[in-house]
């Protein structure tokens, strides 16, 4: 895994050939769900991958006519928030907090050195776990090695050309070693850890723009976008280069925003004020930025970003697992803000289902939030579809005129049939992943039967598994590596927990 696969198919080059999303398809008779409408048998008609009609006795000629009344047909899922590079090392490791686990897998993983080849069927093989599951759309952070940027970006923007999904790629860049992204002034003995910056913020944009330019506008079902890993892990003059770049070319922009309680120190010392309020100075909370995680906010922080059109992402489970805290997704929803909802990478969260996280989202206020500030069913499943929507910037997650035909078909013998608000309940509750029949992007069946039609998928499941193989066997190298480093890092992570910090403090102190 340390040099590019020169001898598989070309999975690299950009596909400028449009799919042909032309014609028209009727979805008859489904019992449709939408959160903004009444819950009823209609149909939908789909002209040129839009939703042009939906209603009761629609004339279908010259339609291709998808039988569906024994199907509950709702939007696609939107998955906010993942990092397709991590796919291969579900299962990589248990009780690790956020930024151990970082040195192990996200900096120290495979994930980092996968080849082009390596990258679009590790992409490939998330595709097929969120189609077959209801997933139609997808915001991906991905990650390639800088040896390969560019071919390894376009490997893994092909691999979601290739699976027939919608998919929003944001390329991942930093300029700092991630040593340099936590606050080792908190305890001793770190200070051979940090090394400079490993290009000026100019040559790291280029690298970005250039992948950019090469897809920007040639697939009606891709977006590529900016994705400064997280502001601790950029300069602040790449960040802000970041942000202006984004404003003057309409380009679109994610990153993670306060996933560890390190980082609030880290923004203290580096900006001399809060995140979010760095944030603002520097015109980064617009409507084409969404920040995955948005857990270490405080109230001041919760009012601005409420205030602003960025989304907040948030991601239930891969916080859980990685001990990270829990994001005040109440506080933010009564102040305001837009908050979607995504999975995670695979090495955090080991599943791309996002009915896990549908349900999760809604569960995990319960521990210990007041019940009436419990989001409820009908709210959660808004953040999957309308935040998502927000977040890529798509007009997905409805079964509505003008609308994308991004469209999911359960079967009723899963989901029963019933008033509208109990059928939202098993949505959000049942996990109904089981339960899909049909799925089409932009009108087009993608998934017929439960099975996905547009790829091989046994052929990219075995190559997957050879993959997968050959990390585990990298691993021990790997923990003997991490492993150095460990003691400081259990340190530091004692040190930021035992810290105070109240939700309605200014900063940590």
């Amino acid at each position: 895994m340390s040099t590019p696969d020169t001898t598989a198919p070309d999975t690299t080059a950009p596909d400028t050939t449009a799919p042909d999303t032309t014609g028209r398809t009727l979805i008859r008779g489904g019992h449709v769900f939408d959160v903004e409408s009444e819950f009823g048998v209609s149909d939908v008609l789909i002209e040129d991958g839009v939703i042009t009609r939906v209603g009761p006795d629609l004339a279908a000629d010259g339609a291709e006519v998808v039988e569906a009344s024994a199907r509950i047909v709702i939007p696609g899922l939107v998955n906010a928030h993942t990092h397709s590079n991590q796919t291969i090392e579900r299962g990589l490791c248990d009780d690790l907090p956020l930024d151990t686990w970082m040195v192990l897998a996200s900096y120290g993983g495979a994930g980092a050195r996968l080849s082009p080849r390596e990258l679009y069927v590790s992409a490939m093989l998330g595709a097929i776990q969120m189609l077959r599951t209801g997933t139609t759309s997808v915001l991906d952070c991905a990650r390639a090695d800088h040896e390969w940027m560019g071919d390894g970006l376009d490997a893994i923007t092909r691999a979601y050309v290739d699976s027939g999904m919608r998919a929003n790629v944001a390329a991942q860049y930093s300029d700092l070693d991630f040593f340099s992204s936590l606050p080792l002034d908190l305890i001793d003995g770190t200070e051979d850890l940090v090394r400079p910056p490993r290009a000026k913020p100019d040559v790291v944009l280029d690298e970005v723009l250039a992948y950019i330019g090469r897809w920007h506008g040639t697939h009606p079902r891709i977006t590529p976008m900016l994705g400064p890993s997280s502001l601790p892990r950029c300069s602040t003059d790449l960040f802000k280069a970041s942000a202006e770049t984004a404003r003057e070319r309409g380009l679109r922009l994610q990153t993670h925003l306060l996933s560890a309680k390190s980082q609030i120190h880290v923004a203290d010392t580096r900006y001399g004020t809060s995140t979010v309020e760095f944030l603002e100075r520097i015109g980064c909370l617009g409507p084409w930025a969404s920040f995955a995680h948005a857990i270490w906010l405080n109230d001041d922080e919760i009012a601005r970003f409420a205030a602003s059109d960025a989304v907040a992402v948030h991601n239930p489970v891969s916080n859980l697992k990685l001990g990270a805290g829990v994001a005040p997704v109440p506080e933010m929803l009564r102040a305001g803000a837009a908050v979607a909802l995504g999975s995670d990478g695979a090495s955090s969260n080991d599943s791309q289902n996002m009915w896990e996280t549908v349900k999760m989202a809604a569960l995990l206020p319960r521990a210990g939030g007041e019940p009436g500030t419990w989001p409820g069913a009908s709210s959660v499943l808004g953040m999957c579809w309308d935040g998502g929507a927000r977040a890529l910037g798509s007009p997905v997650g409805r079964i509505a005129p003008g609308h994308r035909a991004d469209i999911v078909l359960l079967r009723t013998s899963e989901v029963f049939v019933a008033p509208k608000e109990q059928v939202a309940y098993q949505l959000a509750y049942g996990d109904m992943g089981h339960a899909v029949d049909t799925v089409l992007v932009d009108g087009q069946t993608v998934v017929r039967d439960g099975k996905v039609l547009t790829i091989d998928v046994d052929a990219i499941l075995a190559e997957a598994a050879e993959l997968a193989a050959r990390v585990w066997k990298g691993l021990p190298d790997r923990l003997t590596n991490y492993q150095r480093t460990a003691p400081l890092l259990q340190r530091l992570e004692s040190e930021v927990r035992r810290r105070p910090w109240s939700r309605s403090s200014p900063a940590a102190p």
